[in-house]
């Protein structure tokens, strides 16, 4: 069996499940044809892929599912899971109607195409922009953020950051995911330049929803909530048990002064009193 109506979006791909009685049909050939009946069109078999269609099977469930990539209008209609069965004219079918419709695009998702500690070294980082959601074709930009009017610098899904294009010490950009159907921004890349010496230009990246950004102070990838640390050359100083120590030795000094004082007055006085 399996469900009786499906959608898939256009331009993605679609899985539809196809169930049957695994201890009764494990060995049979399994297809995926165009059509309601038996004289539709086969279009893939669990034993040879269709190139965009492709089944994969699991006998121990007794379940094989069908794989439908790059979604078309014309793909819309009715077809079956079939199962052959050799001796007889009616192979085993269950129809399912596929609908394609069209989906707005999601918040696109920001993530690092290479390691942002190369940016210590003068080296580009850079960060891909991609909607998990949406019907293909969407198109994609990168702009940054300007006090008057944003800028738009790339029409692909991928930002090269370059430490030697910077004018300025921080820079915002963000990616926008547009189809037919709608327009999304992603979060912000925030940009905090260190120096742009030629042969030694670093700059920190911070993306708020990946949870990290890059220091090159700590030569590693941390995350921003993470205590800070003590930057290399930093000198720790505590003045709490110096403080004490010191007090300690002074009063035991003026107590040994003290002592003496007095052994040296009672000793006077006791030759003063014998003399008269």
């Amino acid at each position: 069996m399996a469900a009786k109506h499906v959608t898939g979006i256009l331009g993605r791909a679609i899985t539809i499940s196809c169930y049957y009685e695994n201890w009764r049909y494990q060995s049979n050939v399994k297809y995926w044809c165009h059509g309601r009946n038996r004289s539709c069109n086969i279009i893939a078999k669990t034993d040879w892929p269709n190139g965009r269609i492709s089944i994969t099977e699991n006998k121990t469930q007794g379940i094989f599912l069908v794989a439908m990539k790059n979604l078309q209008w014309e793909d819309a209609g009715w077809y079956s899971c079939g199962i052959q069965i050799p001796g007889i004219y009616s192979d085993l079918m269950f129809n399912v109607n596929l609908h394609i419709s069209q989906e707005a695009v999601s918040v696109p998702g920001l993530r690092f195409l290479s390691l942002p500690k190369i940016s210590c070294s003068g080296g580009s980082v850079t960060v891909s922009c991609e909607s998990a959601q949406g019907s293909l074709p969407i198109h994609y930009t990168w702009s940054e953020k300007m006090p008057s009017q944003d800028s738009m610098i790339s029409d692909t899904n991928k930002l090269d950051l370059h430490c030697q294009s910077f004018t300025q010490q921080h820079h915002q950009y963000y990616c926008t995911a547009s189809n037919t159907q709608g327009t999304k921004p992603s979060e912000i890349v925030h940009v905090s330049v260190n120096n742009v010496r030629e042969k030694n230009c670093s700059y920190r990246i911070q993306i708020n929803s990946i949870g990290r950004e890059y220091i090159c102070d700590n030569s590693s990838t941390i995350s921003p909530t993470t205590s800070p640390k003590i930057s290399r050359g930093a000198t720790r100083t505590s003045s709490g048990p110096k403080s004490v120590s010191k007090s300690y030795v002074a009063w035991d000094v003026i107590r040994w002064v003290l002592f003496t004082l007095l052994v040296i007055c009672s000793v006077s006085v006791t030759m003063f009193t014998q003399k008269h």
